[in-house]
């Protein structure tokens, strides 16, 4: 394995030497340094990570950590946006990357999700929620101080920052964009209790207070139908709660864009087409989500935005060993799509 000294044997400097030009420093003539630079590009030279560590403290990477499955098709799309901002932060400040799963069923206590930390091999960490951060890594990560953003989550620990999206406001501008085409009986399919998310709770809580400053004139909470992001029963969860209303709605809210396709094929399969008789609103912006044969509206979730300023948060707080807390709250804009019509 080469090694620094080779580095210096070659260009004819001392091992100090190269070290300074290694690490930056700028107390090294130019003309030096080029012949340090070529010899570690000769011999294929790298650091060793270890020295790096023990030198400035820091090992100059950072754990991603996240219940979402990295199989899912639909939940993937948004940990990808997500990660695209972190990269690329991380590249620019040459930063690596260690991705790690934490089960959405809570933590193993046979696997320590923050032995990298413990054992230096990280300088920080950014959880990429949807669902809550769990109890014991919540504790553990305020105990100890370590860097930590949360995205798609706001954890009430007064040490860890969180970015996140601003849902209450977008599900009121969802209850205003399909009010405003004509739609005076709207439903909404959120999650069972079971399936804890709390933007979506707050995209509901939206929702639903926007219909009732519009003076919709049925109880607005008669209309929502509960299912998860991923159930094969999401169709029947449309079909049944379509069946048993005596007025049905002209529109449907979806929480997310995971449950468009499978509702629609519950209305399909009722005789109800979309959106000649039921329109469609979805909420993440996946791709510019295109369904039988149809482009869906929806509120597209500036997932690359979000996770470049969790990357900057936690890179302020390594670089200034601070634990103050921040955060950041995005706006969600608008997207129409065939699937929302005018009536």
């Amino acid at each position: 394995m080469v090694t620094q000294k080779d580095v210096a044997d070659l260009a004819g400097v001392s091992f100090i030497t190269v070290s300074r030009v290694i690490n930056g420093e700028t107390n090294v003539k130019e003309e030096t340094r080029l012949k340090v630079q070529a010899a570690i590009d000769k011999l294929g030279y790298a650091p060793s990570f270890a020295g790096q560590v023990l030198n400035s403290g820091r090992c100059n990477t950072i754990a991603i950590l996240t219940p979402i499955p990295f199989y899912q098709s639909m939940r993937t799309f948004y940990l990808m946006g997500i990660l695209s901002g972190i990269e690329e932060v991380c590249r620019k400040n040459k930063i690596d990357m260690m991705m790690g799963l934490v089960p959405e069923a809570g933590i193993d206590s046979d696997y320590d999700y923050l032995r990298p930390y413990r054992q230096k091999k990280v300088d920080g960490i950014i959880y990429i929620g949807l669902k809550q951060i769990p109890r014991e890594m919540l504790e553990e990560l305020g105990k100890r101080k370590l860097p930590c953003v949360v995205i798609g989550d706001r954890p009430r620990s007064r040490l860890l920052s969180w970015v996140d999206t601003d849902n209450f406001e977008a599900g009121r501008r969802a209850a205003f964009e399909i009010w405003k085409r004509g739609h005076r009986r709207i439903a909404f399919i959120g999650l069972r209790k079971e399936f804890y998310n709390a933007n979506v709770d707050d995209r509901e809580k939206g929702f639903l207070s926007a219909l009732k400053e519009l003076g919709a004139k049925y109880a607005p909470e008669d209309c929502v139908i509960r299912s998860a992001f991923d159930s094969e029963d999401i169709d029947k969860d449309v079909k049944n709660a379509f069946l048993s209303w005596k007025k049905k709605p002209t529109a449907i809210f979806c929480c997310a864009d995971s449950i468009v396709p499978k509702t629609i094929l519950g209305l399909r399969e009722i005789g109800l087409s979309v959106p000649k008789d039921v329109s469609v609103v979805g909420f993440d912006g996946f791709l510019g989500l295109t369904y039988f044969n149809m482009s869906v509206a929806t509120f597209p979730q500036p997932l690359r935005e979000m996770g470049k300023k969790s990357a900057e948060i936690l890179f302020g707080q390594i670089m200034s060993q601070s634990s103050k807390k921040e955060s950041a709250v995005f706006q969600v804009p608008f997207a129409q799509g065939d699937s929302l019509r005018q009536i």
